[in-house]
Protein backbone atom coordinates (compact mmCIF):
# COMPACT_ATOMS: atom_id res chain seq x y z
CA UNK A 1 0.00 0.00 0.00
CA UNK A 2 1.18 3.48 -0.96
CA UNK A 3 2.28 5.28 2.05
CA UNK A 4 0.24 8.40 2.86
CA UNK A 5 1.98 11.32 2.42
CA UNK A 6 1.58 14.75 4.09
CA UNK A 7 0.87 17.78 1.83
CA UNK A 8 4.50 19.40 1.68
CA UNK A 9 5.90 15.78 1.21
CA UNK A 10 3.62 15.44 -2.11
CA UNK A 11 4.59 18.81 -3.14
CA UNK A 12 8.41 17.27 -2.13
CA UNK A 13 7.48 14.60 -4.48
CA UNK A 14 6.28 16.12 -7.22
CA UNK A 15 9.71 18.23 -7.26
CA UNK A 16 11.91 15.41 -7.27
CA UNK A 17 9.67 14.06 -10.62
CA UNK A 18 9.33 17.69 -12.40
CA UNK A 19 13.30 18.05 -12.14
CA UNK A 20 16.03 16.10 -12.94
CA UNK A 21 18.16 17.96 -10.88
CA UNK A 22 16.36 19.11 -7.49
CA UNK A 23 17.50 19.87 -4.13
CA UNK A 24 15.26 19.65 -1.03
CA UNK A 25 16.48 21.56 1.58
CA UNK A 26 13.70 20.28 4.56
CA UNK A 27 14.91 19.78 8.23
CA UNK A 28 15.74 16.77 9.62
CA UNK A 29 12.93 14.58 10.68
CA UNK A 30 10.61 15.72 8.11
CA UNK A 31 10.67 12.70 6.02
CA UNK A 32 12.98 13.34 3.42
CA UNK A 33 14.09 9.43 3.02
CA UNK A 34 10.11 8.84 3.02
CA UNK A 35 9.79 11.59 0.40
CA UNK A 36 12.74 10.15 -1.69
CA UNK A 37 11.67 6.85 -1.88
CA UNK A 38 7.72 7.60 -2.81
CA UNK A 39 9.53 9.49 -6.01
CA UNK A 40 12.04 6.73 -6.67
CA UNK A 41 9.08 4.16 -6.53
CA UNK A 42 7.75 6.33 -9.73
CA UNK A 43 10.72 6.93 -11.50
CA UNK A 44 12.40 2.86 -11.31
CA UNK A 45 8.49 2.01 -12.65
CA UNK A 46 7.86 4.90 -15.37
CA UNK A 47 11.24 6.33 -16.54
CA UNK A 48 14.35 4.37 -18.47
CA UNK A 49 16.14 5.05 -14.65
CA UNK A 50 17.14 1.42 -13.36
CA UNK A 51 19.94 1.79 -10.86
CA UNK A 52 19.56 4.23 -7.86
CA UNK A 53 22.82 5.37 -6.28
CA UNK A 54 22.63 6.36 -2.76
CA UNK A 55 25.78 8.70 -1.22
CA UNK A 56 25.03 8.49 2.51
CA UNK A 57 27.25 8.66 6.03
CA UNK A 58 27.64 5.05 7.36
CA UNK A 59 25.27 4.92 9.89
CA UNK A 60 22.64 6.36 7.67
CA UNK A 61 23.50 3.83 4.76
CA UNK A 62 22.90 0.77 7.72
CA UNK A 63 20.29 2.10 9.59
CA UNK A 64 17.70 4.51 7.76
CA UNK A 65 17.68 3.89 4.16
CA UNK A 66 16.84 -0.20 4.55
CA UNK A 67 14.85 0.59 7.66
CA UNK A 68 12.17 2.83 5.44
CA UNK A 69 11.82 0.62 3.04
CA UNK A 70 10.72 -1.79 5.30
CA UNK A 71 8.80 0.71 7.10
CA UNK A 72 6.88 1.91 4.40
CA UNK A 73 6.93 -1.66 1.93
CA UNK A 74 8.44 -0.32 -0.78
CA UNK A 75 9.61 -3.83 -2.88
CA UNK A 76 13.04 -2.15 -3.75
CA UNK A 77 16.16 -4.69 -3.61
CA UNK A 78 19.26 -2.75 -1.65
CA UNK A 79 22.89 -3.74 -1.87
CA UNK A 80 24.78 -2.26 1.18
CA UNK A 81 28.45 -1.63 -0.96
CA UNK A 82 30.53 -1.20 2.47
CA UNK A 83 32.53 -4.22 4.00
CA UNK A 84 34.20 -7.16 2.44
CA UNK A 85 31.06 -8.14 0.32
CA UNK A 86 30.80 -5.05 -1.54
CA UNK A 87 32.63 -6.30 -4.84
CA UNK A 88 30.29 -8.91 -4.99
CA UNK A 89 27.45 -6.81 -4.45
CA UNK A 90 28.13 -4.45 -7.00
CA UNK A 91 28.05 -7.42 -10.04
CA UNK A 92 24.66 -7.99 -8.65
CA UNK A 93 21.38 -6.42 -10.21
CA UNK A 94 19.81 -3.98 -7.43
CA UNK A 95 17.23 -1.16 -7.67
CA UNK A 96 19.36 0.58 -4.94
CA UNK A 97 22.98 0.94 -3.94
CA UNK A 98 23.85 2.51 -0.90
CA UNK A 99 27.62 3.53 -0.50
CA UNK A 100 29.45 6.08 2.16
CA UNK A 101 31.20 9.28 0.71
CA UNK A 102 34.24 7.32 2.04
CA UNK A 103 33.51 4.58 -0.72
CA UNK A 104 33.86 6.19 -3.82
CA UNK A 105 37.42 6.12 -4.55
CA UNK A 106 36.78 2.13 -5.08
CA UNK A 107 33.58 2.44 -6.48
CA UNK A 108 35.12 4.61 -9.41
CA UNK A 109 37.95 3.26 -9.56
CA UNK A 110 36.80 0.01 -10.17
CA UNK A 111 33.45 0.18 -11.38
CA UNK A 112 33.11 2.89 -13.17
CA UNK A 113 31.98 1.57 -16.59
CA UNK A 114 29.04 0.44 -14.53
CA UNK A 115 27.75 3.91 -14.88
CA UNK A 116 28.13 3.64 -18.48
CA UNK A 117 26.45 0.92 -18.96
CA UNK A 118 23.59 1.25 -16.92
CA UNK A 119 20.84 4.03 -16.34
CA UNK A 120 21.65 5.68 -13.15
CA UNK A 121 20.17 8.33 -11.25
CA UNK A 122 22.00 9.69 -8.09
CA UNK A 123 20.71 10.55 -4.32
CA UNK A 124 22.94 12.70 -1.82
CA UNK A 125 21.78 12.04 1.37
CA UNK A 126 22.86 15.05 3.34
CA UNK A 127 24.46 17.09 0.55
CA UNK A 128 26.84 18.88 2.82
CA UNK A 129 29.41 15.94 2.83
CA UNK A 130 30.14 17.74 -0.35
CA UNK A 131 30.85 20.94 1.12
CA UNK A 132 34.55 21.04 1.02
CA UNK A 133 35.08 21.88 -2.62
CA UNK A 134 38.79 20.65 -2.41
CA UNK A 135 37.80 17.19 -0.60
CA UNK A 136 38.80 13.98 -2.69
CA UNK A 137 35.34 12.85 -2.81
CA UNK A 138 33.98 15.84 -4.32
CA UNK A 139 36.71 15.65 -6.89
CA UNK A 140 35.65 11.92 -7.71
CA UNK A 141 31.97 12.60 -7.45
CA UNK A 142 32.32 15.80 -9.67
CA UNK A 143 34.44 13.51 -12.30
CA UNK A 144 31.91 11.16 -13.08
CA UNK A 145 28.45 13.45 -12.55
CA UNK A 146 27.77 13.51 -16.16
CA UNK A 147 27.16 9.58 -15.66
CA UNK A 148 23.71 10.50 -13.42
CA UNK A 149 20.80 11.71 -15.63
CA UNK A 150 19.06 12.62 -12.78
CA UNK A 151 20.33 14.29 -9.35
CA UNK A 152 18.92 15.25 -5.63
CA UNK A 153 20.26 16.43 -3.27
CA UNK A 154 19.26 16.57 0.41
CA UNK A 155 19.87 18.43 3.58
CA UNK A 156 18.57 20.62 6.33
CA UNK A 157 21.80 22.61 6.71
CA UNK A 158 22.63 24.06 3.61
CA UNK A 159 25.16 26.45 4.52
CA UNK A 160 25.80 25.58 7.98
CA UNK A 161 29.44 27.62 8.06
CA UNK A 162 28.72 30.30 4.93
CA UNK A 163 27.32 30.47 1.62
CA UNK A 164 30.68 29.69 0.65
CA UNK A 165 29.65 26.09 1.08
CA UNK A 166 27.34 26.13 -0.69
CA UNK A 167 28.97 25.85 -4.38
CA UNK A 168 29.87 22.17 -4.83
CA UNK A 169 26.59 21.18 -3.06
CA UNK A 170 24.56 23.34 -5.94
CA UNK A 171 27.06 22.14 -8.49
CA UNK A 172 26.05 18.59 -8.37
CA UNK A 173 23.30 19.59 -9.48
CA UNK A 174 23.55 21.54 -12.62
CA UNK A 175 27.48 21.45 -13.17
CA UNK A 176 28.21 25.23 -11.89
CA UNK A 177 25.26 26.38 -14.45
CA UNK A 178 23.95 28.80 -11.73
CA UNK A 179 26.80 29.36 -9.02
CA UNK A 180 29.66 29.26 -11.52
CA UNK A 181 31.78 26.51 -13.02
CA UNK A 182 34.53 26.99 -10.54
CA UNK A 183 35.30 27.74 -6.73
CA UNK A 184 37.09 31.16 -8.33
CA UNK A 185 34.17 32.10 -10.46
CA UNK A 186 31.75 31.86 -7.80
CA UNK A 187 34.30 33.90 -5.05
CA UNK A 188 34.69 36.58 -7.71
CA UNK A 189 31.44 37.53 -8.31
CA UNK A 190 29.79 37.31 -4.85
CA UNK A 191 32.43 37.58 -2.35
CA UNK A 192 35.88 39.47 -1.40
CA UNK A 193 38.80 38.62 0.75
CA UNK A 194 38.80 39.81 4.12
CA UNK A 195 41.10 42.18 6.11
CA UNK A 196 43.64 38.57 7.21
CA UNK A 197 43.66 37.39 3.67
CA UNK A 198 42.67 34.35 4.71
CA UNK A 199 38.85 34.00 4.77
CA UNK A 200 36.16 36.02 2.23
CA UNK A 201 32.82 38.00 3.10
CA UNK A 202 30.10 38.12 0.92
CA UNK A 203 29.55 41.74 -1.45
CA UNK A 204 26.83 43.61 -0.47
CA UNK A 205 23.68 41.99 -1.83
CA UNK A 206 25.54 38.83 -2.37
CA UNK A 207 23.11 36.51 -0.72
CA UNK A 208 19.76 37.59 -2.25
CA UNK A 209 21.27 37.12 -5.59
CA UNK A 210 22.89 33.57 -4.49
CA UNK A 211 19.52 32.39 -3.62
CA UNK A 212 17.69 33.92 -6.49
CA UNK A 213 20.28 31.96 -8.97
CA UNK A 214 19.34 28.67 -7.17
CA UNK A 215 15.27 28.85 -6.14
CA UNK A 216 14.41 27.20 -9.33
CA UNK A 217 16.12 24.04 -8.13
CA UNK A 218 15.87 23.88 -4.28
CA UNK A 219 12.79 23.41 -2.53
CA UNK A 220 12.14 24.52 0.71
CA UNK A 221 9.28 24.96 3.40
CA UNK A 222 8.94 26.86 6.63
CA UNK A 223 8.07 25.93 10.10
CA UNK A 224 4.69 27.18 9.92
CA UNK A 225 3.98 24.63 6.91
CA UNK A 226 5.50 21.64 8.18
CA UNK A 227 3.68 22.07 12.08
CA UNK A 228 7.12 21.86 14.16
CA UNK A 229 7.13 22.06 17.55
CA UNK A 230 7.98 25.44 19.06
CA UNK A 231 12.05 25.57 19.72
CA UNK A 232 13.12 27.76 22.60
CA UNK A 233 16.67 28.70 23.69
CA UNK A 234 18.08 29.01 26.98
CA UNK A 235 21.12 30.69 28.36
CA UNK A 236 22.83 29.48 31.58
CA UNK A 237 25.47 31.91 32.91
CA UNK A 238 28.18 30.23 34.66
CA UNK A 239 30.93 32.56 36.52
CA UNK A 240 33.97 30.61 36.71
CA UNK A 241 36.00 30.87 39.70
CA UNK A 242 39.06 33.44 40.28
CA UNK A 243 41.52 30.71 40.16
CA UNK A 244 39.74 29.35 37.23
CA UNK A 245 39.32 32.44 35.40
CA UNK A 246 43.21 33.42 36.13
CA UNK A 247 44.12 30.16 34.15
CA UNK A 248 41.62 30.63 31.59
CA UNK A 249 43.48 33.96 30.66
CA UNK A 250 46.89 33.24 31.00
CA UNK A 251 46.78 30.47 28.61
CA UNK A 252 44.38 33.17 26.15
CA UNK A 253 47.44 35.50 26.77
CA UNK A 254 49.79 33.20 25.76
CA UNK A 255 47.24 32.04 22.89
CA UNK A 256 47.95 36.06 21.61
CA UNK A 257 51.52 36.13 21.71
CA UNK A 258 51.84 32.85 19.52
CA UNK A 259 48.97 33.89 17.20
CA UNK A 260 50.70 37.47 16.46
CA UNK A 261 53.82 35.86 16.25
CA UNK A 262 53.06 33.27 14.21
CA UNK A 263 53.62 33.99 10.34
CA UNK A 264 51.80 30.56 9.47
CA UNK A 265 48.92 30.64 11.58
CA UNK A 266 45.82 28.81 10.12
CA UNK A 267 41.89 28.55 11.06
CA UNK A 268 42.78 25.00 11.81
CA UNK A 269 45.74 25.64 14.20
CA UNK A 270 44.12 28.82 15.59
CA UNK A 271 40.77 26.65 16.25
CA UNK A 272 42.52 23.84 18.39
CA UNK A 273 44.13 26.60 20.33
CA UNK A 274 40.40 27.71 21.04
CA UNK A 275 39.58 24.26 21.66
CA UNK A 276 42.19 25.18 24.91
CA UNK A 277 39.87 27.79 26.18
CA UNK A 278 36.66 25.39 25.61
CA UNK A 279 38.28 23.01 27.98
CA UNK A 280 39.10 25.60 30.20
CA UNK A 281 35.50 26.94 30.53
CA UNK A 282 34.31 23.10 30.82
CA UNK A 283 36.31 22.69 34.47
CA UNK A 284 39.42 19.91 32.42
CA UNK A 285 41.90 20.69 30.56
CA UNK A 286 44.25 18.14 28.35
CA UNK A 287 47.75 18.49 30.31
CA UNK A 288 50.87 16.92 28.75
CA UNK A 289 50.51 13.23 26.86
CA UNK A 290 46.72 14.16 27.35
CA UNK A 291 45.95 13.73 30.95
CA UNK A 292 43.58 15.95 31.88
CA UNK A 293 43.60 18.41 34.51
CA UNK A 294 41.10 19.62 36.81
CA UNK A 295 40.12 23.19 36.98
CA UNK A 296 36.93 23.30 37.93
CA UNK A 297 33.14 22.18 38.49
CA UNK A 298 30.94 24.98 37.73
CA UNK A 299 29.43 23.55 34.91
CA UNK A 300 29.17 20.05 36.47
CA UNK A 301 26.86 21.68 39.27
CA UNK A 302 25.01 23.46 36.83
CA UNK A 303 23.90 20.48 34.95
CA UNK A 304 23.11 18.78 37.44
CA UNK A 305 20.90 21.27 38.89
CA UNK A 306 19.25 21.26 35.54
CA UNK A 307 18.52 17.45 35.41
CA UNK A 308 17.12 18.20 39.13
CA UNK A 309 15.08 21.05 37.99
CA UNK A 310 13.78 18.56 35.46
CA UNK A 311 12.28 16.01 38.12
CA UNK A 312 12.79 12.90 35.64
CA UNK A 313 11.95 14.90 32.25
CA UNK A 314 14.45 12.90 30.12
CA UNK A 315 17.71 15.45 29.21
CA UNK A 316 19.60 14.86 26.27
CA UNK A 317 23.50 16.63 27.09
CA UNK A 318 25.91 17.55 24.15
CA UNK A 319 28.91 16.94 25.17
CA UNK A 320 32.67 17.78 23.25
CA UNK A 321 35.76 16.28 25.50
CA UNK A 322 36.23 13.02 26.42
CA UNK A 323 36.97 13.89 29.42
CA UNK A 324 33.54 15.87 29.55
CA UNK A 325 31.85 12.53 29.03
CA UNK A 326 33.49 10.39 31.92
CA UNK A 327 32.76 13.04 34.31
CA UNK A 328 29.33 13.13 33.25
CA UNK A 329 28.66 9.61 32.84
CA UNK A 330 29.99 9.60 36.73
CA UNK A 331 27.44 11.69 38.18
CA UNK A 332 24.38 10.84 35.75
CA UNK A 333 25.43 6.80 35.35
CA UNK A 334 24.12 7.43 32.13
CA UNK A 335 24.55 5.78 29.01
CA UNK A 336 26.55 7.49 25.85
CA UNK A 337 26.09 7.59 22.06
CA UNK A 338 29.63 8.03 20.68
CA UNK A 339 32.96 6.77 20.34
CA UNK A 340 33.40 3.20 21.73
CA UNK A 341 28.98 2.01 21.72
CA UNK A 342 28.79 -0.57 18.96
CA UNK A 343 25.95 -0.62 16.73
CA UNK A 344 23.96 -3.26 18.60
CA UNK A 345 24.84 -1.22 21.81
CA UNK A 346 23.78 1.75 20.20
CA UNK A 347 20.05 0.18 18.88
CA UNK A 348 19.50 -1.02 22.68
CA UNK A 349 19.97 2.97 23.96
CA UNK A 350 18.26 4.09 21.35
CA UNK A 351 15.57 1.91 21.86
CA UNK A 352 15.66 2.35 25.83
CA UNK A 353 15.81 6.02 25.08
CA UNK A 354 12.69 6.11 23.13
CA UNK A 355 10.75 3.87 25.45
CA UNK A 356 11.63 6.55 28.39
CA UNK A 357 13.55 4.16 29.89
CA UNK A 358 16.57 6.78 30.34
CA UNK A 359 16.30 9.81 32.62
CA UNK A 360 19.82 11.38 31.16
CA UNK A 361 21.41 10.52 28.09
CA UNK A 362 24.80 11.73 26.90
CA UNK A 363 25.45 12.26 22.78
CA UNK A 364 28.48 13.49 20.52
CA UNK A 365 27.44 15.19 17.67
CA UNK A 366 29.78 14.24 15.31
CA UNK A 367 28.44 10.77 16.27
CA UNK A 368 24.72 11.72 16.49
CA UNK A 369 23.99 14.21 14.07
CA UNK A 370 22.72 12.06 11.35
CA UNK A 371 20.02 9.49 10.92
CA UNK A 372 18.68 8.92 14.71
CA UNK A 373 15.72 9.42 15.93
CA UNK A 374 15.27 10.34 19.39
CA UNK A 375 11.74 12.26 19.52
CA UNK A 376 9.98 9.10 20.83
CA UNK A 377 11.25 8.94 24.37
CA UNK A 378 9.03 12.14 25.60
CA UNK A 379 12.42 14.03 26.03
CA UNK A 380 11.95 18.32 25.43
CA UNK A 381 15.30 19.57 26.51
CA UNK A 382 19.09 19.57 24.88
CA UNK A 383 21.67 20.60 26.91
CA UNK A 384 24.77 21.97 24.91
CA UNK A 385 27.75 21.36 27.98
CA UNK A 386 29.81 21.93 25.28
CA UNK A 387 28.97 23.99 22.43
CA UNK A 388 30.01 23.55 18.97
CA UNK A 389 31.11 25.89 16.69
CA UNK A 390 30.16 24.13 13.87
CA UNK A 391 26.37 24.79 13.24
CA UNK A 392 25.74 21.95 10.90
CA UNK A 393 26.39 19.68 14.21
CA UNK A 394 24.73 21.77 16.15
CA UNK A 395 21.73 21.67 14.03
CA UNK A 396 21.38 18.40 13.55
CA UNK A 397 21.74 17.30 17.21
CA UNK A 398 19.38 19.50 18.19
CA UNK A 399 16.75 17.63 14.95
CA UNK A 400 17.21 14.46 17.30
CA UNK A 401 14.61 15.81 18.87
CA UNK A 402 13.04 19.07 17.59
CA UNK A 403 11.06 16.98 14.72
CA UNK A 404 7.80 16.29 13.49
CA UNK A 405 5.59 14.05 16.20
CA UNK A 406 6.61 16.07 19.28
CA UNK A 407 4.30 17.75 21.76
CA UNK A 408 4.65 20.98 23.40
CA UNK A 409 7.71 23.08 22.61
CA UNK A 410 11.53 22.02 23.00
CA UNK A 411 14.58 24.20 24.68
CA UNK A 412 17.70 24.29 23.90
CA UNK A 413 19.88 24.98 26.99
CA UNK A 414 23.69 26.59 26.42
CA UNK A 415 25.75 26.26 29.45
CA UNK A 416 27.82 29.70 29.17
CA UNK A 417 30.83 30.58 31.13
CA UNK A 418 31.14 34.57 31.32
CA UNK A 419 34.21 36.39 29.87
CA UNK A 420 35.41 33.05 27.91
CA UNK A 421 35.06 31.57 24.29
CA UNK A 422 31.87 30.20 25.00
CA UNK A 423 30.01 33.74 24.59
CA UNK A 424 32.10 33.84 21.46
CA UNK A 425 30.94 30.59 20.19
CA UNK A 426 27.72 31.57 20.62
CA UNK A 427 27.80 34.78 18.71
CA UNK A 428 29.22 32.70 15.69
CA UNK A 429 25.96 30.14 16.06
CA UNK A 430 23.87 32.52 15.90
CA UNK A 431 25.28 35.06 12.94
CA UNK A 432 25.60 31.16 10.90
CA UNK A 433 22.38 30.86 11.39
CA UNK A 434 20.95 33.76 10.51
CA UNK A 435 22.78 33.49 7.49
CA UNK A 436 21.21 30.25 6.68
CA UNK A 437 18.10 31.23 7.47
CA UNK A 438 18.28 33.89 5.33
CA UNK A 439 19.11 30.96 3.06
CA UNK A 440 16.14 28.81 3.55
CA UNK A 441 13.41 31.58 3.79
CA UNK A 442 14.27 32.99 0.54
CA UNK A 443 13.65 28.80 -1.19
CA UNK A 444 10.60 28.79 0.42
CA UNK A 445 7.87 27.62 -2.86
Amino acid sequence: MEPKLHQYQEDAKNWILSHNSAGLFLPPGLGKTLISLSALDVILKHTDIDRILIIAPLRVMYLVWPAEIKKWGFDFSVGILHGKDKDTTIRQKYDIYIINPEGLKWLFGNHARLFEKFNFMLISDESTLFKNYASQRFKLLKKHLAHFTRRVILTGTPAPNGLLQLWSQIYILDFGKRLGTGITKYRNKWFIKDYSGFGYNMMDGADTDIYRQINDIVMHKSNDELNLPELLSNTIQIELPLDAMGAYNDMKNEFVIELESDEDITAVNAAAKASKLKQIANGVVYGNERIPLFIHDEKLNAAKELVDSLAGSPLLIVYEFLHDLSRLKELFNAPHIGSGVSGEELSEIVHQWNNGEIPVLLIQPQAGGHGLNLQDGGCHDILHYSITFDLELYAQVNARVHRQGVKNHVTIHHLVANKTVDQKVMRVLEGKANLQNELLEYLIK
